[in-house]
């Protein structure tokens, strides 16, 4: 089959335009620090730490801010926080309470940058979760493009989001990794053709991989092992916790394989009658997935009106806050490194 060094030159452009920008991670980084001072006039000793996308450097321009606290409570105090938020610049119409999920939460908009943001309490899977695939960034040079692409391939079809059956972005990291480091390993070199790398992907996971009878591991280099309760959906114990299965909730499995598969087929097609007749395809990404243009256009508003926004949360943030802080009793876990996160201005 014939692969297009073509679709290798796309994923790299495409990683080039939706890569953060400086200004952007500088205005999250004042999102953070807003949060971080709203929860400290309440919880002075709490610990705030970051993980998720924004953490390993591997978010799109419309992905949200994962935040944790930990503290000890008697109940998660889910609704003083939001009363918090509220007395602090962000409004109640742009904060919600998701006290039923597995993991309960508080997700809000941020007013000022438009900026979503998810807040737990004391689940420190996250933050282990963030170092990990950092580590596997080093090692895998092409995992940032692949995860980019494949996150937004995702976010077009609405399976990017667990708590509505689709995947993780963590879970999708580790098959990309799985694949890269595995059994069917790629043909070519990553760096040298992205392209036959992405194909070979949906080739995968949309056609030849076993989901009856194999899961995903990585612990002691054992990448496959036989389902304990064979099913049709997808098993990734977490690299992190043995025992935790990080697709668990992924119960639109048919939907994304055939998603892969349908994907895997149509590029095929179009490559291969593309070089055989020598005739040029403008945009083979833009055959499986296109980009929402009200995303771009403000993500293009945030980065030209930097300077303000920036003035603008310095504002905000310097204002005494109007919460009073409450009786509390602290564990005594240790930092996981808020402090030097925070002067982080750039990722890679």
């Amino acid at each position: 089959m014939l692969y297009s060094f073509s679709l290798h030159e796309e994923i790299v452009d495409f990683y080039e335009v939706m890569r953060p920008k400086e200004q952007e991670t500088e205005i999250r980084l004042k999102v953070i620090e807003h949060i971080t001072r709203i929860v400290h006039s309440l919880w002075p000793l709490a610990q705030v730490e970051i993980f998720g996308s924004f953490r390993t450097g591997l978010f799109l321009p419309s992905s949200d801010i994962d935040m944790v606290i930990f503290g000890e409570w008697r109940n998660v105090p889910l609704s003083t926080l939001s009363q918090a938020l509220q007395n602090n610049g962000i409004l109640k119409s742009d904060i919600e309470i998701i006290a039923s999920a597995k993991v309960p939460i508080v997700r809000l908009l941020h007013s000022l940058s438009g900026i979503k943001v998810d807040i737990s309490f004391n689940m420190d899977n996250g933050v282990k979760s963030a170092r990990l695939i950092k580590k596997l960034m080093k090692e895998h040079p092409s995992l940032p493009k692949l995860v980019l692409v494949l996150k937004q391939f995702l976010l077009h079809r609405n399976l990017n989001e667990v708590y509505n059956g689709g995947m993780s972005s963590y879970c999708l990291t580790l098959l990309i990794v799985s694949f890269l480091k595995g059994h069917h390993k790629p043909k070519c070199d990553p760096s040298v053709n992205l392209g036959t790398v992405l194909l070979e992907f949906f080739e995968h996971y949309g056609i030849n991989f076993n989901y009856h009878k194999v899961s995903i591991h990585f612990q002691e280099d054992a990448l496959y092992k036989p389902k304990l309760k064979p099913g049709n959906f997808l098993s990734v114990e977490d690299p992190m916790e043995k025992g935790n299965d990080v697709a668990k909730g992924t119960f639109l499995m048919h939907q994304l394989r055939l998603s892969f598969q349908n994907a895997f087929y149509l590029l095929s097609k179009v490559i291969n009658e593309s070089a055989a007749s020598e005739t040029n395809v403008g945009s083979f990404l833009h055959l499986i997935f296109q980009v929402d243009p009200n995303v771009m256009v403000r993500r293009d508003m945030l980065l030209r009106n930097h300077s303000k926004t920036m003035q603008t949360l310095s504002h905000l943030i310097e204002q005494p806050n109007q919460s009073q802080s409450e009786e509390f009793a602290f564990n005594s876990k240790p930092k996981l490194g808020h402090g030097n996160f925070s002067k982080r201005k750039k990722f890679r």
